[in-house]
């Protein structure tokens, strides 16, 4: 009983590992775009990772720079 429940939650989580990249991920979402004010509101490290979500999204799924 206990094999089978562990191969029930393990096995789904082996096919997630194949892949580098969520298929479909960040590509079906598009790059991030923020408005005027967001400067003010986001701390520096937010403001960084946006930056490598939007690079990371032109160099894999050839987006446009915002």
């Amino acid at each position: 009983m206990s094999r089978a429940l562990c191969l029930l939650i393990l096995l789904p989580l082996a096919g997630c590992a194949t892949s580098p990249i969520p298929l479909g991920l960040p590509c079906s979402v598009g790059p991030i775009l923020l408005d005027h004010s967001a400067s003010t509101r986001l701390t520096r490290g937010e403001k960084e990772q946006i930056v490598t979500v939007n690079r990371t999204g032109e160099r894999l799924c050839a987006w446009k720079a915002p």
